[in-house]
């Protein structure tokens, strides 16, 4: 099984090199949108599959080490399927079959968009929202500090502190939206206010402990840059941009550590990476796997995330089905000691759906993607350099990032409740005959 596994892993990777090569190196870009989110998975799932083996992980899994090792393969092969079905997605753009479902669903993405490119457009309304997400992560971080004292690993005290837990996570998904909007503008535009609100937000969030935080803000920016650019962006620095991210990520890993310092950065930097807890999402699958039962959840994790409104201390119901309850259970964790083990872009599908779930999920985010990555690549061609419309398209994949994993339900109904603050001081700001 592991040669399969192996043939399987090398084969996806020379696809992605002869890919890359033909449909968007010699298309004119140095990298986009889809190649980029396929190059994450391929070194998450692919590239990591022998790490994921190794005896190191004993640094990291101890006396689950053995039972681990014995799922890896399985892990692999379920996360391997949908990679395949990625693929596939990506290529439904191409096939008409007379339902309409290709304009529906083209329409259906268009929707977002409108509320993330209203507030890209409106410097005032940014800059305002930028000071309410400033005054909640103050807020925030003050409790954080008189409760447990200056540090960066918040999530550590919203483990055992449940009430604070919905405000938080909120405020830092507010504070990521608007930090990249605001970080967009200023790469468009160079409006310092701009720049003074994503420094501020990346400040306040640095004590979060989230390595996803900081990526995120960067995220929409980075993204459209690459198809900005095209051929402009060279290699080099494209590599040098994505060896910041991972220092990044690293960094973050170690600043959670008690006993931090810059010499245990160093010392520890590769052993981090391949053995740490950044990209071990088939490791960890793998660990849930070893626990799991074979029996499905059909559905209750995403209805337990599709319920993020109602708080985990008020929802029995959330208190055991959220995902990171459930995969902190069944490892045999306390779900006020540990978040829940990371299973990967298709754990969540195949625990409760099975292979099918897996499948249509697979075949739904790369749809999406690809639908992303040509109307970024539209916008880029047709529209002026100055039009803001290349970077409203990413508010689709933190959308449909909610069908992925469903702990990120909570990011759908923040993002409703943005749009709907800023349609209604639109409408006061006309009301009193205000600019925005």
């Amino acid at each position: 099984m592991n040669i399969l596994a192996d043939f399987i892993a090398l084969a996806f990777g020379l696809h992605f090199c002869w890919s890359y090569y033909t449909t968007c190196y010699r298309k004119g870009f140095t990298m986009d949108m889809w190649h980029f989110s396929l190059l994450f998975n391929l070194f998450v799932i692919h590239v990591m599959l022998p790490f994921s083996r190794s005896d190191l992980n004993i640094f990291a899994l101890g006396p689950l080490l053995t039972r681990t090792q014995a799922h890896v393969n399985e892990a692999y092969f379920i996360s391997a399927f949908g990679y395949a079905g990625i693929l596939v997605g990506g290529s439904l753009w191409r096939v008409r079959l007379g339902f309409g479902l290709r304009t529906f669903f083209s329409r259906a993405v268009e929707l977002p968009t409108r509320g993330s490119l209203f507030l890209l457009r409106s410097k005032s309304l940014l800059l305002a929202h930028g000071i309410l997400a400033t005054l909640l992560l103050t807020g925030v971080l003050l409790y954080y500090f008189r409760i447990s004292g200056f540090g960066f690993n918040l999530r550590e005290l919203l483990l055992v502190t449940p009430a604070l837990r919905p405000i938080a996570q909120f405020t830092a998904f507010y504070s990521i939206l608007i930090g990249s909007f605001a970080l967009a503008r200023y790469y468009q535009l160079k409006e310092r206010s701009m720049l003074v609100v994503v420094l501020t937000l990346s400040f306040g969030l640095l004590f979060y402990g989230e390595r996803g935080n900081l990526i995120g803000i960067i995220a929409l920016t980075a993204f459209a840059s690459f198809i900005k650019l095209g051929r402009r962006l060279r290699l080099k620095r494209l590599i040098i941009v994505l060896l910041g991210i991972l220092a990044i990520v690293f960094i973050l890993d170690a600043l959670r550590q008690r006993n931090f310092s810059p010499s245990s950065i160093a010392s520890g930097f590769l052993l981090s990476v391949f053995y740490g807890n950044s990209f071990s999402d088939t490791r960890d699958f793998a660990v849930v796997l070893s626990f799991w039962d074979g029996h499905h959840f059909f559905g209750l994790t995403y209805l337990a995330g599709l319920l993020a409104f109602i708080p985990r201390f008020l929802s029995s119901f959330r208190d055991t089905w959220a995902l990171g309850v459930v995969t902190a259970t069944l490892v045999g964790f306390k779900s006020t000691e540990h978040p829940g083990l990371r299973v990967g872009l298709f754990g969540e599908a195949y625990l409760n759906f099975g292979l099918v779930g897996v499948w249509l999920l697979s075949l739904f985010i790369g749809a999406t993607s690809r639908l992303i990555d040509l109307r970024m690549k539209q916008a880029v061609a047709i529209l002026p350099p100055t039009s803001m419309r290349v970077f409203s398209y990413l508010i689709v994949g933190s959308l449909a990032a909610v069908a992925q994993n469903s702990t990120g339900a909570s990011a759908l109904y923040s993002i409703l409740l943005i749009f709907l603050f800023s349609w209604i001081a639109q409408k006061v700001a006309r009301f009193l005959k205000v600019s925005l």
